[in-house]
């Protein structure tokens, strides 16, 4: 597969790519990324080829996607020619057929997270998606809000927020690490439940130790309730396959510029539709259109190319990035138990693992091990709790065995010096 070939594929997904200078003739292509996937049977062929889409510094080793992950170069193509396009008559085009195509974009979020386009907003980040659930709420003094003490502040703040300014109390659920199994989390949440609980606030994965909660399981407590299930889902869409109606959830916000590889500050907010009249934040007051008299204008070029990310992933296949993210993530744990002095914060159990692992280190500062392998062109993520000096690892479609392997080949001689 020709690079030129590869890019057009992609592309060829926006359907109507065709008033994209850049893409117009890739979007012609008679077959698709996919098929010419699948016809490749070496899997190291296959993720060689996808490799090479990215613009990553050569000898780079990236696994810190649970931060930003890297965006493939046909989403950077598409960006700056639209950008380009945009500002050849920018108040046609972003408010004409151009700015249309933001619609097109919301439409292709929702199938990707398993919604419906009515259900679907497309943000900045997930810190955007949880502030407005939180604001649209009508919570009141004494009300509870059940979440856990490993929560990104970016879905934290705004229950924080809310417990400062109208009194609602939070109720933080204390993380074991690792927990032990699925039981022993859903029991935790039971136990913690009350008359007064009016949201569930969790992650999908957990971002202090990359476990991936049961939330269909807190489903079939909290909907009987009327409880709201608030998902942050930051760390999954692009690394997991999401099904939004499977999982359960009320709301799920997440940042679409980590796993799902889009320009930096995307993200998506799903908010079910028999909960939206409980949820009336200024922001969708006008509706869930990317562009409206109470979301304003947008960064058209931006929108666009955050639907690009979407078509890449689609051409080479969620299952199969899914897939691709949890082998790598288990080779990454194989390489890890050969090094004593590393304890991993995780389940092993699949169903509650993913494509990120964190570890506690025995031995050595997790910032000191970071700054080490930093200069060694290995970039990993310093976990925010003190009391873990723990250091986190994302494995995606850019990564590779080899690439695990000179990281345990760098790590194990720092913590046994």
């Amino acid at each position: 597969m020709e690079r030129r070939a590869f890019v057009g594929r992609v592309a060829a997904g926006l359907g109507t790519a065709g008033w994209l200078p850049g893409l117009a003739l890739a979007a012609q292509q008679s077959r698709s990324l996919g098929d010419d996937l699948k016809a490749t049977h070496d899997p190291k062929e296959i993720w060689g080829r996808v490799k090479k889409e990215f613009l990553l510094r050569p000898g780079l080793v990236h696994m810190n996607t649970g931060s930003v992950g890297a965006t493939p170069r046909p989403v950077v193509e598409a960006l700056t020619n639209a950008m380009y396009q945009l500002e050849t008559d920018p108040a046609t085009n972003e408010f004409g057929p151009m700015g249309a195509q933001m619609e097109e974009v919301r439409t292709k979020a929702a199938e990707f997270l398993g919604a419906k386009p009515d259900e679907m907003v497309v943000t900045h980040n997930t810190t955007e998606g949880m502030n407005t659930i939180a604001t649209g709420l009508n919570l009141r003094r004494g009300d509870e809000i059940l979440t856990t003490n490993h929560e990104h502040p970016g879905g934290f703040i705004c229950w924080e927020y809310l417990a400062k300014h109208f009194g609602v109390k939070i109720v933080q659920i204390t993380m074991p690490a690792p927990v032990k199994d699925k039981a022993q989390f859903l029991d935790l949440v039971k136990r913690h439940l009350t008359s007064r609980t009016k949201v569930c606030s969790f992650q999908h994965v957990d971002t202090i130790t990359g476990m991936q909660l049961p939330l269909a399981e807190v489903a079939q407590m909290t909907r009987p309730r009327g409880i709201l299930l608030a998902c942050d889902g930051a760390q999954a869409p692009g690394m997991l396959n999401v099904d939004v109606k499977a999982l359960g959830v009320d709301t799920y916000a997440s940042s679409s510029h980590k796993w799902m590889l889009a320009p930096k500050g995307s993200g998506l907010l799903y908010i079910r539709k028999e909960v939206q009249e409980r949820i009336q934040p200024v922001l969708l007051y006008s509706g869930y259109t990317v562009y409206s008299a109470s979301g304003g204008t947008r960064d058209l070029p931006h929108v666009l190319a955050h639907g690009v990310a979407m078509d890449f992933h689609n051409a080479i296949g969620r299952d199969r990035v899914e897939a691709r993210c949890r082998e790598l993530n288990a080779y990454l744990r194989e390489r890890f138990r050969t090094i004593p002095s590393m304890r991993l914060l995780a389940p092993d159990q699949p169903e509650l693992s993913s494509g990120m692992a964190s570890y506690s280190l025995s031995k050595g500062n997790n910032h000191g091990i970071y700054d080490r392998l930093l200069k060694q062109n290995v970039v990993v993520k310093v976990v925010p709790k003190a009391e873990y000096n723990a250091l986190r690892f994302s494995t995606h479609v850019y990564n590779n065995e080899e690439e695990i392997d000179r990281a345990a080949s760098l790590i194990k001689p720092m913590l046994e010096a």
